[in-house]
């Protein structure tokens, strides 16, 4: 069920690299802070002691009533977001920003401008994922087995009904719950902060489509000996780094926007195409991340390794913003001159190499 819980998190993760300013901090008062707190199941609460909601911080008015309906969701939200994180934290391990921060007591500390809202969509993606896998294992008591559609190409002597993961309960779950908190905020209309509600949505829309447009039928067959003659079929969720390299090009080709006068998002860059419900979108420049800076958030590149050989964002150049870099030897062990014996394993020795590496002053 893990592959469900990481995409979900990965796009909740990048919606939030989107969607904030440099004036904007992403405090442990968001439902973020779920992921960085385990959750225990609503099962472990005693008669009596403080109910699970009331001990969830970070939860908004409409997110809080949300939790008290659906308790036994709450667990789920909270490994959707935290693999969302770690799978943000893989796709920019070769950028500036790592999806680090210098705040560890919240899910991104301050870092809220471009890169933020990439956060936000991964983590997004999480809990879609881990939503629609829960309820395929039955561990939810308002939801089951995928009902989607027979696909119409679907070869007519397949079988169509294995238990598939509910995409369509954990798009509509993460919708409701996530939305939540933008749909209570009320700024005037125009507003840079209205602006930054309408980019939200926008984001958490385009990370929950990621998920549910990517989901694809998967097979098993059945037959004397594994023949195959014939096949049962269900909806499964797609690859979880699959989805998280999906949303990592949409973020490379986001599109700034800005609020109108009639009070709705509009591109600020006409000569390019308008962007479709399924793309991101962003008001506020990144910074460059070079310098650590405790106003947005950044650790700066000191002391981050990087490829001398590299003329990409993993180079030494431009990782360490032109400061340059130190020189370092270190040693390196890996599996080695692997052969596979009859029947049935593979034997490898361990290789030992002394190997240059480098650190950006």
């Amino acid at each position: 069920g893990m592959d469900a819980i990481q995409s979900l998190r990965f796009i909740l993760t990048i919606i939030t690299l989107l969607a904030c300013s440099s004036q904007r901090l992403a405090h442990a008062n968001s439902w973020w802070s779920l992921a960085m707190n385990p959750i225990q199941r609503p099962e472990m609460y005693i008669i009596g002691a403080q109910p699970l909601c009331s001990q969830l911080t970070g939860l908004s008015q409409g997110q809080r009533k949300l939790c008290q309906l659906y308790q036994d969701h709450m667990v789920y939200i909270g490994e959707g977001a935290k693999t969302g994180i770690k799978e943000c934290q893989y796709q920019f391990r070769q950028r500036r920003w790592n999806c680090s921060t210098v705040d560890n007591t919240s899910v991104f500390g301050r870092v809220m401008q471009i890169g933020e809202w990439m956060d936000r969509c991964m983590v997004l993606r999480g809990v879609v994922n881990a939503v629609s896998r829960a309820c395929r294992e039955g561990e939810l008591s308002t939801c089951g087995c995928s009902r989607a559609a027979r696909p119409r190409d679907l070869p007519r002597d397949w079988l169509w009904g294995g238990c598939g993961d509910n995409v369509n309960y954990g798009y509509r779950f993460a919708r409701e719950f996530v939305d939540a908190r933008e749909r209570e905020k009320n700024y005037p209309r125009g507003s840079i902060d209205h602006a930054r509600t309408l980019m939200n949505l926008q984001n958490n829309e385009a990370g929950r489509m990621a998920v549910y447009n990517l989901a694809n039928v998967a097979c098993k067959c059945h037959g004397v000996s594994g023949s195959c003659s014939l096949k049962t079929c269900w909806l499964q969720l797609a690859d979880f780094r699959r989805v998280g390299e999906f949303l990592k090009e949409k973020y490379d080709s986001a599109a700034a926007m800005r609020i109108n006068r009639r009070g709705k998002l509009e591109q600020v860059n006409n000569r390019f195409n308008p962007p479709t419900g399924e793309d991101l979108v962003y008001i506020d420049p990144s910074p460059d991340y070079c310098l650590r800076n405790e106003s947005t958030g950044s650790l700066g590149t000191q002391g981050r390794l990087c490829n001398k050989t590299s003329e990409g964002m993993d180079g030494c150049e431009l990782m360490c913003c032109g400061r340059g870099y130190d020189q370092f030897k270190t040693y390196k062990h890996e599996r080695c001159h692997c052969k596979f014996h009859w029947c049935c394993y593979v034997k490898c020795k361990r290789c030992t190499s002394l190997v240059d590496q480098f650190v950006c002053k």
